[in-house]
């Protein structure tokens, strides 16, 4: 353009060697109009530069920093999108009672399947969900951790207790009453188990299982939004949680210790409809010397425990020794509402 500008500028007219005066009024008003764009487009530029810098300068106020949105956390390990189902989880707890995952009141859960005779994985991970529970502190009894054995037939109840009791924190496993009774589990969750025969036997065990390593985290006991592959640092897992946690979209939580003190049996219990898809809780916290009254709106007796009501009655139960205590109600005949009686002060399980 300047070459094109410069031939015109110099152009001679016919018979003569200086510029017209028209041409030179139109030359001069043409190099101020480019003289004005180009500077305007340094300004532009150097403000641009200059607010960018001023974003992120060390002597930004605080005051100002908090006005800027904290970038929405994203959940690390293996994403399911949407997030995929939690398939059922229906067998017994390691105190032989009824377990139902999606029938639990915590929000999140952690569940993580292999057995008690392994040597790497599963003492690796259990220590994990220990080490994130201290993480977590008061907010732990937020998150229900899960320990399912991939070997029912050779990991009974009492088995179960006695080897997660080593562990710090509440961890609850998981079995079932016939060498079979998980099969359906397994497949549902996707859940490689392989039994490897060993040549000589370590910690007393003739085989081995290869198994799926991986952490599942359950989202209100129906939703998987990720999964954490063998090797998730603790710290990632625990600071997934933490997030969660803080999310006031995350759904109903964990009543307080105390805070649930009326349990009412609903009208139409006793139909089979009705106690395929209970309401009643299942698990409750109470302090020593407090009690909960239990109220019956249905139209026939129940009872629970060995509190037996008739309808419209209540009745107001009070617990005096810390510990478990389950109770079997007829309007759950196929759970039982367990009850964690905890003392005054005591850490919230």
């Amino acid at each position: 353009m300047r070459k094109a500008a410069a031939n015109s500028k110099f152009k001679r007219a016919k018979g003569a060697h200086v510029m017209s005066a028209s041409t030179e009024k139109m030359t001069t008003r043409w190099e101020s109009s480019k003289v004005l764009k180009v500077g305007g487009l340094l300004l532009v530029f150097a403000g641009l530069v200059g607010l960018g810098w001023a974003r992120s300068a060390p002597w930004r106020s605080a005051a100002t920093q908090a006005d800027s949105p904290a970038p929405e956390h994203q959940l690390r390990g293996i994403h399911f999108s949407p997030p995929r189902a939690a398939p059922a989880l229906v067998a017994v707890d390691d105190s032989a009672k009824p377990f139902s995952l999606a029938r639990q009141p915590h929000p999140l859960a952690m569940v993580f399947f292999g057995y008690v005779g392994c040597t790497d994985v599963c003492p690796t991970n259990l220590k994990k969900f220990e080490k994130i529970q201290q993480i977590l502190g008061p907010e732990a009894d937020q998150v229900q951790f899960v320990f399912v054995t991939i070997d029912p037939a050779s990991e009974p109840p009492a088995k179960m207790k006695e080897y997660l009791s080593y562990y710090k924190g509440e961890i609850i496993g998981v079995t079932s009453e016939t060498p079979d009774g998980l099969d359906e589990a397994y497949e549902s969750w996707k859940i490689v188990r392989n039994r490897v025969e060993l040549e000589k036997p370590v910690n007393g065990l003739t085989y081995k299982y290869d198994h799926t390593g991986q952490i599942f985290l359950v989202q209100n006991g129906d939703k998987i939004p990720v999964s954490y592959p063998y090797g998730t640092s603790t710290e990632t897992m625990a600071e997934d949680l933490q997030a969660l946690l803080a999310d006031p979209a995350l759904g109903t939580r964990l009543p307080e210790i105390g805070e649930v003190k009326d349990v009412s049996i609903p009208a139409g219990s006793y139909r089979r409809a009705a106690q395929m898809k209970p309401t009643l809780p299942a698990y409750i916290r109470v302090k020593v010397g407090e009690g909960i009254r239990w109220t019956n709106n249905d139209y026939m007796y129940h009872f629970v425990g060995d509190i037996s009501l008739a309808p419209g009655a209540s009745a107001t139960q009070v617990f005096d020794k810390a510990g478990d205590l389950y109770l079997g109600c007829t309007a759950l005949p196929d759970e039982v509402i367990r009850i964690s009686v905890q003392e005054d002060g005591g850490d919230a399980i």
